[in-house]
């Protein structure tokens, strides 16, 4: 759950940034990007936050271990974050969206990548190929039931329950492009140059998966993932939660990043570590 947080927080800053720029009817420079490469740049700073992804990550976290409904704790979480509706730098702590979902406005039908930054807890606490592939349904479809995004949340999923128990990248990358049909033929020094925000789930796990393929550590999945810009909190998300599975994370990330955590989570994030079963081999 760490690699999902941190990512996440990593991102949280630099997202505006993109969505500025994008705003602007412009994109983020690539020599403003590629900053990020450089590792005496810290990954966190006091524009950083936990968003949305961070959020909605812990509570499907609760859901799991305390064998609740997704959708009603969906609800719970994104109720409490209501009130505080703005968060650093000015964004919404939500997608309009999933707000209206909350507020029973629309039906649970988006097509956004929320299926997917939210759901590494499925990877992590089932212990089946066929557990992990229906919770993962059963914990998109209340938001984001169309089969694009229940198929993403499955592709993350799966990809951390194959991370945990040993297969290496090239297991893993052949199982999702078996399983889903899944093309990772990208270029990341194209992507650093090109690559535009979007916030489905078809233009973002992809990608996601693509950045962790490419990486040799935990810290560099997510500074590699960072440097391609977009949607850059969930990107690094997702990279994040897939790469805590592969490499773990060093124990100064997790320092770093607690004081971005809000109290309310801490008891699940520990719950989530103590869970039994929760144990796997890190790659070396």
């Amino acid at each position: 759950m760490y690699g999902a947080i941190i990512g996440d927080v990593s991102g949280s800053y630099l997202e505006i940034l993109e969505i500025t720029e994008l705003r602007n009817k412009s994109q983020r420079r690539y020599e403003e990007r590629i900053k990020i490469l450089n590792k005496e740049v810290p990954l966190f700073d006091n524009n950083c936050s936990c968003t949305d992804d961070s959020i909605l990550t812990v509570a499907i976290a609760d859901a799991i271990i305390n064998n609740r409904d997704y959708e009603e704790v969906l609800r719970e979480y994104g109720e409490r974050e209501l009130k505080d509706w703005e968060i650093k730098g000015g964004r919404s702590r939500f997608g309009h969206g999933f707000v209206e979902w909350l507020r029973h406005e629309k039906e649970g039908d988006s097509l956004g990548n929320g299926s997917a930054m939210r759901i590494s807890s499925v990877g992590y606490l089932f212990n089946s190929e066929e557990e992990v592939l229906e919770e993962a349904r059963k914990a998109t479809i209340p938001s984001h039931n169309q089969p694009e995004a229940i198929k993403g949340a499955q592709e993350v999923a799966m990809a951390i329950f194959l991370a945990r128990n040993g297969y290496s990248k090239e297991q893993i990358k052949k199982y999702l492009e078996d399983k889903f049909k899944m093309n990772f033929n990208f270029d990341i020094e194209d992507l650093r140059h090109n690559y535009k925000f979007n916030g489905t789930i078809m233009k973002t796990t992809p990608f996601a998966l693509f950045c962790f393929f490419e990486s040799n550590s935990f810290e560099d999945a997510i500074r590699k993932t960072l440097s391609i810009g977009g949607d850059t909190d969930t990107l690094a998300c997702i990279v994040g939660s897939i790469s805590e599975a592969y490499y773990g994370i060093d124990e100064e990330l997790i320092n770093e990043v607690q004081k971005y955590i809000p109290e309310y989570f801490k008891p699940i994030i520990n719950q989530f570590y103590n869970k039994k079963g929760l144990v796997y081999e890190k790659n070396k």
